[in-house]
């Protein structure tokens, strides 16, 4: 199943948005300090050289030229006048403040350039869904449904992180099983750590799922440190497949244990990628952070059912 993920170029303007803005935070008041740093006092102390020169070694003035002096001029004769001189700017300073003017001026385009170039990919996305939802016979609710938020909201996928939404939800199914398939979003961490987590995910609800409560998700590098710290993973010696690709949880671990056999393991086996949740009489199944391609809606829908179907095909062996 082909999937869409979070467009390159928002995440790098991101990226680059919150780390001009730290940089920001550290030039500044770099060149403020540089240009309040007081300069070093040039030095006035006399030559020593020139001070050892007596008065007798100095050549006498012509009378003449000394009677033609004004009194006050012989009295300032070792004070010359010094032209007042203009402050010069410091270049570098300047140079510095400008450009960090007009960085912080760009921030705010960007910040703005990303709000609208999402919000029109927000909206493009959902007028198609909306006309993939009507040729798949589906009912579509843009702005989300609270009364499946709050059915759903047991599922470990709905309890992670803050802000939890569903947007764009099509809602179908027959008389034996109900369906709906929807976008989530929910955010993690603060500052420069927040992120953005969004995903289409395919919940299904019906009476024949009497299946024991268990999650499973993909296996990460880091999982198998925490199983050495005694992190809960069910692993099948007799299909590695599986072992080595999903962390499986339950808190009824040996029901789960048993509940997988070969054939239900083998279906997962081959859907790398994959999380899957379950719940009395119903599952929720997605991959993380990857929203589905509105083409690929008729996928998600086949997909569903299959999992469905591997259920009710694994609850009739036993």
């Amino acid at each position: 199943m082909r999937v869409e993920n979070e467009p390159r170029l928002m995440f790098v303007m991101e990226r680059m948005v919150r780390r001009l803005t730290w940089l920001m935070l550290l030039v500044i008041p770099s060149v403020v300090w540089a240009q309040d740093t007081p300069q070093p006092a040039a030095d006035n102390d006399a030559d020593p050289s020139a001070a050892a020169v007596s008065d007798t070694d100095l050549p006498e003035p012509k009378a003449a030229k000394a009677d033609s002096l004004p009194v006050k001029d012989l009295g300032q004769a070792d004070q010359p006048d010094q032209p007042d001189q203009p402050d010069q700017p410091d270049t570098e300073s300047l140079i510095g403040l400008v450009l960090c003017c007009g960085f912080w001026s760009v921030i705010p385009v960007v910040i703005l350039v990303i709000f609208l170039v999402r919000r029109g990919n927000a909206r493009k996305r959902t007028e198609t869904l909306s006309s993939v939802a009507a040729e798949l016979d589906l009912e579509f609710h843009p702005d989300g449904d609270e009364a499946l938020q709050l059915q759903l909201s047991e599922f470990p996928l709905m309890n992670k992180g803050r802000k939890g939404q569903l947007t764009n939800v099509c809602a179908g199914g027959t008389d034996e099983v109900r369906l709906w398939i929807f976008d989530y979003r929910f955010i993690t961490g603060h500052g420069k750590h927040r992120r953005v987590h969004r995903q289409t995910a395919v919940a299904m609800e019906s009476a024949v799922l009497d299946v024991p409560e268990f999650r499973m998700r993909p296996e990460r590098m880091f999982d198998r440190v925490g199983q050495m710290l005694g992190l809960q993973d069910i692993d099948f010696e007799g299909h590695l497949q599986f072992s080595q690709q999903f962390v499986l949880q339950s808190e009824m671990a040996e029901a789960t244990r048993d509940f997988f056999d070969t054939g239900l393991l083998d279906f997962f086996a081959d859907r790398p990628g994959w999380s899957f949740e379950t719940r009395a009489g119903s599952f929720v199944v997605y991959r993380p952070r990857q929203l589905v391609e509105p083409t690929e809606f008729q996928a998600v829908f086949e997909n569903g059912f299959a999992c469905f179907t591997a259920l009710r095909d694994r609850l009739e062996r036993s």
